[in-house]
């Protein structure tokens, strides 16, 4: 899997960020071996460690075509792990006007060319009401508003919190229709020195010999002089993720109206069947009587 599958976004809180998107990519089977299987370099000495407490990567796992908010979404995979993320689909269904407020997300498509969800609406919203917009803005929003400088704190807690702040009141109902990935995930210690000295740092030093920072390290792989520091130095610098579905069964929850136009007119019928029979058996015991 090239870098051609992928597509990149920037964002203020991780950089730039990759998403795998294309409609299609299909899984045949369920289990780790019909899923897919990513193995990250981090690169542990292009880290900032003024402004990182650590090393990671996060990963969102979101409805296709959506867009992908890391700050908010999504689990932290640990480096020198393999972790496994069994998933499983339910899609909701609800009825929306007069049984519920809903939305089928296409005005807001119209408007902003970007597909509906309710934390994308609310950043919007947030943005519409601050007059300009956080450096957080996912950069497949456009606007023309400048980047906001102070008061954003103030600003975004009066939008985010309408419940509290009559002023501001942010309209996002859930989705009529939608798509919700639930998941459970493992792990294990990754990878052990042999995977990384005759697979891992191989392959590195396949692609990188040339860089600064690898010529040293794969000068020694080459006469076979890594020492047991070296290894432990680049273990850091991996991370793994299985990414599948435990099975290809979903499950589906509805909204059904209590009483529905059906319902009313068996309740009428089953009401003058009732009083009907309840009158003729009148009339039989009255002529009875006077017999």
């Amino acid at each position: 899997m090239g870098k051609s599958f992928f597509t990149t976004f920037s964002t203020a809180e991780y950089g730039n960020c990759f998403t795998l998107d294309p409609s299609w990519i299909k899984t045949v089977g369920s289990g780790p071996q019909n899923g897919v299987h990513l193995v990250f370099n981090v690169e542990t000495h292009e880290y900032a460690d003024v402004v990182t407490s650590g090393y990671g990567v996060r990963m969102v796992i979101h409805e296709q075509g959506t867009t992908v908010l890391p700050a908010t979404e999504g689990l932290t995979l640990s480096t020198n792990q393999e972790t496994n993320i069994g998933l499983r689909l339910t899609k909701l269904e609800r009825l929306g006007g007069k049984y519920g407020s809903c939305t089928d997300g296409k005005s807001f498509l119209d408007k902003h060319h970007l597909n509906y969800t309710v934390q994308m609406c609310y950043i919007v919203c947030q943005i519409e009401h601050c007059e300009c917009f956080p450096v957080s803005t996912p950069d497949r929003y456009k606007t023309n508003r400048p980047v906001c400088e102070k008061n954003l704190a103030e600003c975004g807690a009066s939008a985010m919190f309408s419940d509290l702040n009559v002023k501001v009141k942010c309209d996002c109902p859930p989705l009529c229709h939608e798509q919700v990935y639930s998941y459970t995930y493992s792990g294990r210690q990754w990878p052990h020195a042999n995977y990384l000295k005759d697979v891992l740092i191989a392959e590195l030093c396949n692609r990188y010999y040339k860089k600064p920072f690898y010529e040293d390290l794969c000068n020694k792989f080459q006469i076979d002089n890594l020492t047991n520091t070296d290894l432990s130095n680049m273990s850091r610098n991996f991370a793994a993720v299985h990414v599948y579905f435990e099975d290809l069964n979903y499950e589906l929850l509805e909204e059904e109206p209590l009483y529905n136009p059906v319902r009313f007119l068996s309740d009428i019928g089953g009401a003058m069947g009732l009083f009907t029979g309840a009158s003729l058996l009148t009339y039989f015991e009255i002529l009875h009587v006077i017999v």
